[in-house]
């Protein structure tokens, strides 16, 4: 679980103390490690004359309730995909199999939206993006299908295709995949064709759904023209393509990568709906807001001021600017545009 050190004044009734508070001359403690704060013990520390303290924030086992042995289904997903993959990257061959058996054990194991999320914002390391990009892609997409209100065989193909969507990548040089400088026009343009290599891996395959590969294949077309790798817009996009591009631009914008620091929830959702907007599907892109803001209700996030607050509702005309609750205050970041999400604390 993570710590950080507050100043008390900014500590809240409800947060977890992280490490015992003692008092420095007699060593006595006043409140253990792992006791929850309330309004008497934070006054009477007050009185004590403690300044700051560590408190555990954003534990995701309480915030999305994930047990022990989600984490352990989630990571065991991740291990078999970066098996797979590098298989492909090695032999040039993919096995259908196995992936199908991968998506089996997530239906099964992935069938609560909060497990979802949750082992989607669980910390990883930039050298594992392409193997949690794959399942945590699959996830998304298929909960844009559940809260579009698709049909199980339609979130059944959206899985598919999230964890398909990028195996292409598996025949570009790691070292340009991972480069932490910018890209040169030329290795930016081998780039642009792992959709059309993702494809050319599935296009024999009579197991798979044409609109499946056809989505893998589009999807990072823009409904404006701007995307790639043939420029098309609009309705010759097809359904699958639009779902995934979403999930793909949002797990890409939340992870740490080799070249890019991951931005908080909060940021991505703004840079989706403000940045991007015109260039997704409007229709699924505010679907895919409006929901998934609802489950950061109750984290604790950093803001510019060097506060620390609670979210504590979502604005549903700005889901990107929520209410905190900082102590005994509230904030309406949409009133007050001065307050910034710096990152979950």
């Amino acid at each position: 679980m993570q710590k950080i050190l507050v100043p008390l004044s900014e500590t809240m009734p409800g947060m977890l103390v992280a490490e015992p508070i003692r008092n420095l001359e007699t060593g006595l403690i006043y409140v253990g490690e792992n006791q929850e704060l309330t309004a008497d013990i934070i006054q009477k520390l007050e009185r004590s004359g403690i300044e700051e303290i560590k408190i555990y924030v954003n534990t995701w086992d309480d915030v999305w309730k994930i047990s022990e042995e989600t984490k352990e289904h989630y990571q065991r997903c991740t291990d078999k995909a970066k098996k797979l993959l590098n298989q492909i990257a090695y032999d040039n061959v993919v096995d259908f199999v196995a992936f199908k058996q991968v998506k089996e054990e997530m239906i099964k194991y992935f069938n609560d939206n909060y497990k979802m999320i949750g082992c989607i914002n669980l910390s990883k390391v930039a050298a594992s993006y392409t193997y949690t990009h794959s399942i945590n892609v699959a996830l998304l997409a298929t909960l844009i299908g559940k809260w579009m209100k698709l049909g199980e065989q339609a979130q059944d193909q959206l899985m598919l295709a999230g964890l398909f969507h990028d195996i292409g990548k598996m025949r570009i040089n790691k070292d340009l995949l991972n480069k932490p400088e910018k890209l040169t026009d030329e290795e930016f343009e081998e780039i642009k064709k792992h959709p059309i290599y993702s494809y050319e891996f599935l296009q024999d395959n009579t197991n798979i759904p044409l609109d499946v590969k056809v989505g893998i294949l589009m999807h990072h077309e823009r409904m404006d023209g701007s995307g790639y790798p043939y420029g098309v817009h609009n309705e010759n996009i097809n359904t699958i393509a639009r779902i995934i591009a979403v999930a793909d631009a949002y797990d890409a914008m939340i992870s740490e990568r080799p070249y890019q620091k991951k931005r908080s929830p909060f940021e991505v959702m703004h840079l989706l709906q403000e940045g991007i907007f015109g260039k997704l599907d409007t229709k699924i892109l505010l679907t895919f807001l409006s929901n998934i803001a609802t489950y950061y209700i109750g984290t604790y996030v950093a803001l510019n001021t060097g506060e620390i607050g609670e979210v504590v509702a979502i604005n549903p005309s700005c889901v990107y600017r929520p209410i905190i609750r900082v102590q005994d205050r509230y904030i309406d970041m949409n009133a007050d545009f001065t307050v910034q999400i710096v990152d979950l604390s």
